[in-house]
């Protein structure tokens, strides 16, 4: 029976100091950025749910567990006018009321510029830093088909990035948007940052990883031979809760 084949330059070494190689881990940075996969699972989302500029978590009022803006990701190329105003359309119900302005403070994360890689040339990983909390300083709601609505989505929608379809044009123009604009809070009012320590990620089952696989297919689809933005996602997977 042959023995095991050794390289050359490993000729020579012992067995036991071929499997006793250590294994050194890098250490993580909060510069290096978090997955969106990693902010999901650090609020407890379900793994399957995928995340908007807008995002709701469980908070509980007097014993009573209640839906409330918990952050707000600002992802690339979808939000011309930032810093300060982002664009959204997708769980307004969560803004606060303009009547009670200025919030109080919220988590916001921002996508970081060529983060987008292909892992194994098939999974799109976005990189997002944990940006600070801001505070809501004023809401305003564009009505659909507006002159103000038209002009938003003009500079919103404007590059080769941005290329729509006539039909995803008429659904932007015939949906309520909110442009929101956000402060930072002073820095000696900054809490932690809520994604330290990192939660680890539990290890998926296969049917979990298949079904993910499936749920990526039917939302993630492309068109005209290009990856969803973030805003088409929301269209995707939001599109009952639209205002």
């Amino acid at each position: 029976m042959a023995g095991r084949y050794i390289p050359p330059h490993m000729r020579g070494s012992t067995g036991s100091s071929l499997a006793e190689v250590p294994s050194v881990k890098a250490e993580r940075k909060p510069d290096d950025g978090y997955t969106l996969e990693e902010i999901s699972n650090q609020y407890s989302f379900d793994h399957k749910k995928q995340l908007g500029t807008l995002n709701r978590v469980s908070t509980f009022v007097e014993e009573e567990e209640k839906l409330t803006l918990g952050f707000i990701i600002v992802f690339k190329n979808q939000h011309p006018k930032w810093p300060p105003k982002i664009f959204c359309k997708t769980n307004l119900f969560s803004l606060p009321k303009t009547d009670t302005l200025p919030s109080a403070p919220i988590t916001v994360f921002t996508e970081i510029s060529n983060s987008r890689t292909y892992e194994n040339h098939k999974h799109l990983e976005q990189k997002f830093l944990y940006a600070g909390a801001h505070t809501i300083t004023r809401i305003q709601y564009l009505m659909p088909r507006s002159p103000l609505l038209i002009k938003m989505l003009e500079s919103k929608f404007t590059g080769p990035q941005n290329d729509r379809s006539e039909e995803a044009w008429n659904k932007s123009l015939n949906t309520t948007w909110a442009v929101v604009d956000l402060k930072m809070v002073e820095e000696e009012e900054q809490g932690s940052n809520p994604m330290e320590p990192l939660k680890e990620i539990k290890k998926k089952s296969v049917s979990e990883l298949l079904e993910e696989m499936r749920l990526n297919e039917s939302s993630g689809e492309k068109e005209n031979g290009r990856p969803q933005n973030a805003d088409e996602r929301e269209e995707v997977l939001h599109g009952d809760e639209e205002s």
